[in-house]
């Protein structure tokens, strides 16, 4: 039985690096290709393209994630999808244009819908300290985009924007020998004798809506216009510089609030954080909606860390079957609010402003919190893990 627990948790820990190391080239990409497109071959409007496309993969491949998943097993999956990473994030280094860098990012959003569904899926393996496991994993996942936010922007600045992925991809050849030293999980994933074709966005649930909205609101509308709304009060260097603190800031919240949401829930039932990262979230967009940025802005980063050990920790204790699929939903309509939320925030503003569209979202979560707490689904939570 000790073996056994052991062996859990050494592969919650290799899972969560591979794809911790795995983000570098990703991350980085983010802070690199707007400033230095035309070193890339490509024009700002592209540029917008490429950083939304992988997410838009996501969205529709999750299903076939998930069936690939029953097929080779979630060790050769994970290894799989950590060689695709490597040849992603090495892409941008060789590659130019429109075509070969969306090639590239097709393929990144198939590596990390992968790695993702791997990692979840170790991270809930088994059914004891569920929440303590997901917010372990969160945590560890937030390493390498940190580290690519900071000596990844330095050491582009040293070889240069492109030469910079070639060097990160070679460091991503790491995560490798930790995707070999995976072990079988406990439980094994469960493949239905009838094969059966998921459709993940099809019916939405109270808390598919929900996730939704968390896409929605906190990964779309907050992050897009965080800087955007600084401006009122600060000049644009301020408001850039401020934008930037707060977004980069978010990861190593998340690296604290991630866990310790998980330890809460398995101490005192998912019910209990959920209610209260939720009203976080109400209260954040609300007063950064009234204009009070600082204190609303801290709330929703807060939020967004409990959040994303809460939802995967819910959905698993719901979930009496094999656990993908229900993780793979709930990451496919976040990923569809997330994907919706910069677009649909583009075109709202030039009638709404910012500030405006975060009172809204509060309204929005209000109903949505509403329509959880009423849902059968809420009902049927455990009050303890």
């Amino acid at each position: 039985m000790l073996a056994s627990h052991t062996s859990s948790w050494k592969n919650l820990w290799l899972s969560s690096s591979v794809l911790s190391i795995s983000l570098l080239g990703d991350a980085l990409l983010y802070v690199v290709l707007p400033v230095n497109a035309y070193l890339f071959g490509v024009s700002m409007v592209w540029v917008g393209v490429l950083l939304a496309v992988n997410r838009i993969i996501r969205t529709f491949t999750y299903g076939l994630i998930v069936q690939l998943a029953e097929t080779i097993g979630l060790k050769n999956l994970c290894l799989v999808s950590a060689v695709m990473a490597i040849t992603s994030t090495a892409g941008y280094g060789l590659f130019s244009g429109p075509t070969a860098l969306i090639i590239s990012r097709v393929i990144w959003g198939l590596s990390y819908a992968g790695l993702l569904l791997v990692t979840l899926a170790y991270a809930v393996e088994g059914s004891s300290k569920t929440a303590t496991r997901v917010g372990l994993s969160r945590a560890v996942e937030q390493v390498g985009p940190l580290l690519a936010l900071t000596a990844g922007t330095w050491l582009a600045s040293v070889v240069g924007a492109k030469d910079v992925f070639l060097y990160l991809a070679g460091i991503s050849l790491f995560c490798i020998p930790f995707a070999l030293a995976l072990k079988s999980p406990l439980e094994k994933v469960k493949t239905p004798k009838k094969r059966t074709k998921y459709n993940l966005l099809l019916s939405p649930n109270s808390f598919d809506f929900s996730i939704f909205l968390m896409g929605l609101g906190i990964d779309g509308l907050f992050t897009i216009t965080i800087s955007l709304m600084w401006l009122d009060f600060v000049t644009p260097q301020t408001a850039i510089m401020l934008g930037g603190f707060f977004l980069a800031g978010r990861r190593l919240v998340e690296m604290v609030t991630a866990p310790l949401a998980g330890i809460i829930s398995d101490s005192f039932g998912v019910k209990v954080p959920l209610i209260f990262a939720l009203t976080l979230v109400i209260l954040g967009f609300f007063l950064v909606g009234m204009g009070s940025l600082i204190i609303g802005s801290i709330l929703i980063i807060l939020a967004r860390g409990a959040l994303g050990t809460l939802y995967p920790a819910a959905v698993s204790l719901l979930s009496t079957h094999s656990k993908l699929e229900p993780l793979a939903r709930n990451q496919a309509w976040r990923d569809v609010g997330a994907a919706l939320g910069p677009l649909g925030t583009g075109f709202l503003l030039i009638v709404i402003s910012p500030m405006a569209l975060h009172t809204v979202l509060s309204g929005l979560f209000i109903v949505s919190f509403i329509w959880l707490l009423l849902s059968p689904s809420w009902k049927d939570l455990q009050n303890g893990s």
